[in-house]
């Protein structure tokens, strides 16, 4: 058995397959998913997980080297999620760029957040 570290296999796998600007893209419930794209869904109630606790365990085991956020995303979201995920590049699409863009991501990780435009995309940096 695993002794630390992301115990959900599914992004466990996405986490170690990801490449140097890969991308995988982290939403509320109603973000709307592409079946062209792995779905991976935590949601186990309104609020639960929250997207910030994702982030939280996700930073354990990615490098992050860039943040993609919605224009639309509130200051508060965006700082918050900056504060987890220090020193890192941000930038910011429109809404309707950030759910293209989420097409081409290895994963879209959904959480429980019910905020509105509380959506991300990390692009994975190198260790090196």
């Amino acid at each position: 058995m695993k002794k630390s570290g992301i115990f959900n296999s599914e992004i466990s796998k996405v986490v170690a397959q990801m490449g140097h600007k890969d991308m995988v893209a982290v939403v509320d419930m109603g973000f709307p998913i592409s079946n062209s794209v792995e779905r991976i869904d935590l949601v186990v109630d309104k609020g639960e997980p929250s997207i910030f606790r994702v982030l939280e365990v996700l930073n354990k085991e990615l490098m992050v080297e860039e943040i993609i956020f919605a224009n639309e995303s509130s200051e508060e979201f965006v700082n918050k999620v900056k504060s987890i995920l220090e020193n890192t590049k941000v930038t910011f699409v429109s809404h309707e760029e950030l759910k293209k863009l989420s097409n081409q991501s290895k994963a879209v990780i959904r959480t429980g957040e019910v905020v509105p435009y509380s959506n991300v995309i990390l692009v994975s940096g190198v260790i090196f």
